[in-house]
């Protein structure tokens, strides 16, 4: 059986003017609290998101790849606010979901530790939270997981439970328009890996397949002209991040993101940047265990138009593009014994098409940060 959660209430190009007054949980008289990084915050785009909104506290000391501790922190900083609203990219919004949630929960430990049908503690007490991406990439505004760093067993973990689900999403393109073409690559690529690894899963269902094919075709097409700054490119990778969050938050991902998360944990690398090593050998990984998959990549691949059906080249192709560059990321000739063990644990790997071993594991991070051969 295959079960879909709706995304939260979402506001679609909102008004320039006092975007968040069309918010529901922003009412008169609500007292408001926002997260999010210096680089957001000195671009300016707080003050956008929130002009017409009086604000009581800015939280602003989220890192990239944030940890259990940042989340906890946020939690502190909100907990005297009626509703929060995260500004930012994924690790921005991650950080608000779990720190909104932990009232209910009474720890951001508790929230990890809590299955999700099981009934926290004081579930009305959570603090709403809007979320407003400034990237296209992770798709978080759609659902109820978030990913953070655990400094003490150095991987990240994936937080999941219906109580982090944001109370509404605001999506406007034009928060977009200063992100650096770098960072413009790497999220693009990260809204790649969650079509694909959707698509592929062994949940996905014809609810997802669509949002997944949807989100592949407009982010293949539209990522090199976001990079170079084109306004509708943009427009079309916000949606498609969206589209692949919806899908993702519903059909699982696979094993990019179950590596990703032990390399990430370990190493602090770009969570984008990672995924996008990794996926075109994941790819071939996966043809090679699995029929199943074989046959899913083949139909992405057609409906996508590339001839051939050669997923992995394709992805490998857009790879070579400035200003993805992966030469930036740890060189792993060697995986050791905890790093492969993380990867198979991580909850990604649960619907990954093929079973994969840990000789698998090791060949996928030598082809994709080492000097593997294919």
């Amino acid at each position: 059986m295959h079960t879909f959660t709706p995304p939260p209430a979402t506001y679609y190009d909102p008004p320039v003017s006092a975007p968040l007054s069309v918010v529901d949980p922003v009412s008169d008289g609500a007292t408001v609290g926002v997260v999010t990084d210096q680089g957001v915050r000195d671009a300016g785009l707080v003050t956008t998101v929130t002009d017409g909104t009086e604000v009581a506290t800015v939280y602003d000391d989220v890192e990239s790849n944030p940890s259990l501790e940042t989340a906890a922190a946020a939690a502190d900083a909100l907990a005297d606010v009626d509703v929060a609203v995260a500004v930012g990219g994924g690790s921005v919004m991650d950080t608000a979901k779990a720190a909104c949630a932990r009232p209910a929960f009474g720890s951001v430990a508790a929230i990890r530790s809590t299955p999700a049908d099981e009934t926290p503690p004081a579930p009305d007490a959570a603090t709403p939270c809007v979320c407003v991406p400034t990237t296209a990439g992770t798709g978080t505004e759609t659902g109820h997981w978030a990913v953070l760093s655990d400094h003490d067993a150095g991987e990240k973990v994936s937080v999941g439970h219906p109580v982090l689900k944001p109370a509404a999403a605001v999506l406007d393109p034009g928060l977009t328009a200063s992100l650096p073409p770098g960072l413009t690559a790497m999220t693009g690529f990260d809204v790649i890996t969650h079509a694909v690894e959707a698509f592929v899963s062994t949940d996905a269902s014809p609810l997802t397949d669509p949002l997944a094919v949807a989100a592949f075709e407009a982010a293949l097409d539209a990522l090199p002209n976001a990079v170079d700054g084109d306004e509708r490119a943009r427009d079309r990778m916000l949606t498609a991040s969206y589209n692949a969050g919806l899908a993702m938050n519903n059909a699982g991902l696979g094993a990019v993101h179950a590596i990703s998360h032990a390399v990430g944990g370990r190493y602090d690398t770009p969570h984008g940047l990672t995924n996008a090593a990794l996926l075109p050998a994941v790819v071939d990984a996966n043809r090679r265990g699995s029929e199943r998959a074989r046959r899913r990549y083949a139909a992405l691949a057609e409906r996508a138009g590339l001839p051939g059906g050669e997923l992995s080249d394709r992805l490998r192709r857009l790879l070579e593009r400035p200003p993805l560059d992966t030469s930036t990321l740890p060189r792993l000739d060697g995986v050791d014994d905890d790093l492969v063990a993380w990867a198979l644990d991580n909850v990604n790997m649960t619907t990954n098409p093929a079973a994969l071993q840990p000789a698998d594991v090791r060949r996928i991070c030598r082809i994709a940060f080492g000097r593997g051969d294919r």
